[in-house]
Parts: structure tokens; C-alpha cells; sequence
């Protein structure tokens, strides 16, 4: 398919998995990317003029946080496809009310959604009929296992805010008075980070109040490193399996337990390390991600 695919160039931000898939989308497919960070990009141009002149199947847009409107999507006589990463309606990034206007105002023909609760909500807005899951995947040539030494104890890396991640500032807090352990919960750039995941025994995440799988998953996992994460929506219809791929933990008593035993448990963690990383980079990659995207574009717009 050629496609005009609106959104910014994130590849320098501190989370650039987002980025990652959008990759893969111009390795599967003829693209055209436009948006902040591109070198073609001129702020505020309408989208009929991005496209005068050119042909294109499908116009995907992707997120729209971090970038301005675009302006036009709506009067084009293109399909269109949206990628929903961030519309909860009591969300404190101040993006559900202006995304909620804009999928009024253009009215695109296919909306996905990287998580369960997103999905529901474009369905019950009536934003659309159906809305498509299409979750969080990782490019496994970025995201893997690489020989180092395992020096640190337990990672917590992630963002915090209260309204929107309860449980994270407890853990940080409560890993960073394990005064016997070797920890890290302070901030990291990515490729820092993919190190970090690798150096360390054990990898903690919590997942938002809407209870969305989070992005670290598919990240960890990928790295072949050991995951404790509380339980998630879409965690069986992902295929993710509790002791088996990861372990789920209740509290932060139980999480303090468990990060004692699995590290006393060397075998054990390890073993379910290298199952959640099979798992993972076999059902959750990106190049999975886009044919399975790519599929359901084509039955439901009706592209060749």
C-alpha cells in the first residue's frame, strides 16, 4: 500500500518504541511520513496540500499528541485509519478532549486501539461501530538479549504521576529503601536503557488505573530479562501467562516478597525469563504487528 502516515519523528524522545513500529510500517509498505522531526514537515500545512499531486491508498495517522492538528483529514476523499494511543477520558495529558474533537470533525474510516480501554472507549463515544485491538509490540532487532553481566538487583524505570499511575511512586519508593539490594528507579535515555533492562535480575512495572497493559512487556521481555507486574486487561487475550512469562504480584507487600524470592531463585527467574523472551519476540513484534494491522486495513476499507 502507499500511505501518508501523520506523525511526529519520535526517535530521539526518551520512549521511541512508538517510533519503532511506525519503522516497520515503512519496511511492509511504499511510505510517505510527514510530521515534527521529518525534514519535510512545515508546520500547520493542510493535508490536501501534503498530498496534491500524489496518490495514496490509505492516510494513517498515529497518536497526535505531540504535534498540532492536521488539518483537512476530513475534506479528502482517501480512506483513513487512526492508531489511538492515549484516549482515556479522565486522562491528565489533556489530549482526550482535543483527540475527541478531531475524530468527530474527520470521521476517519478505521480506528485501532493499543489497548482494551482505549478500544471500549472510541466504541461507546460512538467514534466508530467497531474499533480494533491492536496492541503494544517491540522491534525485536532494537529490544534484545545481549551478553553482559547481571550487576544490578532490581530496575524501576518508568513515569509517575498519581492520577494516572497510582501505584508507581510507592514502588519507587519502596525499591529504593531496599538498602541490601543494588536498585535503579532513577531516569535513563533508550539505549541506556535496553542496557539497564539486560544488566538487571529483576524488572518491575505498573500498569495505569485504567489497568492497560503497559508498554514495558513487550520491552523487558524482549531483552530476555525478568519481569513482576500486576495484572492487566488483555493479559489472557494477549497469550501472556503467569508463571510462565512473567510473574503478577497484589500490593506492594507481596511485590517486596517477591522480589526477595526471585532473586533467591536464580533458576526459577531465569527460566521464566527466557520463556517470557520466546513469547514475546514470537507473538509481539512488530513485524507481527504490521501484518496483522495490514490485514485488517485491507478487509475493512477494502484496499488490494
Amino acid at each position: 500500500m502507499k500511505i501518508l502516515l501523520l506523525s511526529p519523528n519520535q526517535i530521539e524522545r526518551y520512549n521511541w518504541t512508538h517510533q519503532l513500529f511506525r519503522n516497520e510500517i515503512g519496511r511492509q509498505h511504499d511510505v510517505l511520513y510527514y510530521g515534527e522531526g521529518y525534514p519535510n514537515y512545515i508546520p500547520g500545512k493542510p493535508v490536501p496540500e501534503i498530498i496534491k499531486g500524489k496518490d495514496f491508498d490509505l492516510i494513517l495517522t498515529y497518536g497526535l499528541k505531540y504535534t498540532e492538528p492536521f488539518i483537512g483529514i476530513g475534506d479528502i476523499n482517501i480512506p483513513k485509519a487512526h492508531i489511538a494511543v492515549d484516549y482515556f477520558p479522565d486522562s491528565t495529558s489533556g489530549t482526550y478532549d482535543r483527540n475527541h474533537k478531531m475524530f468527530k470533525r474527520d470521521k476517519y474510516d478505521l480506528y485501532f486501539g493499543v489497548v482494551g480501554d482505549i478500544v471500549r472507549n472510541l466504541e461507546r463515544n460512538k467514534i466508530c461501530t467497531k474499533a480494533h485491538l491492536l496492541p503494544f509490540s517491540i522491534d525485536t532487532n532494537i529490544y534484545q538479549k545481549i551478553n553482559c553481566d547481571k550487576t544490578n538487583d532490581v530496575l524501576a524505570v518508568f513515569t509517575t504521576n498519581d492520577k494516572t499511575y497510582p501505584f508507581r511512586t510507592k514502588i519507587k519508593k519502596m525499591v529504593s529503601s531496599l538498602k541490601d539490594l543494588k536498585t535503579y528507579t532513577g531516569k535513563v535515555q533508550h539505549r541506556t536503557y535496553i542496557k539497564m533492562i539486560n544488566q538487571s535480575k529483576l524488572c518491575i512495572t505498573s500498569n495505569n488505573k485504567f489497568k492497560s497493559l503497559s508498554i514495558k512487556y513487550s520491552e523487558v521481555l524482549a531483552c530476555g530479562s525478568f519481569l513482576l507486574a500486576d495484572l492487566p486487561e488483555d493479559f489472557n487475550e494477549l497469550g501472556y501467562l503467569n508463571g510462565l512469562h512473567l510473574i503478577l504480584y497484589s500490593g506492594i507487600n507481596d511485590l517486596k516478597d517477591k522480589i526477595y524470592f526471585y532473586l533467591k531463585h536464580s533458576n526459577t527467574r531465569e527460566q521464566i525469563a527466557q520463556q517470557g523472551m520466546e513469547f514475546v519476540r514470537k507473538n509481539h513484534n512488530n513485524q507481527i504487528r504490521v501484518q496483522q494491522m495490514t490485514e485488517i486495513i485491507k478487509k475493512e476499507i477494502g484496499i488490494k
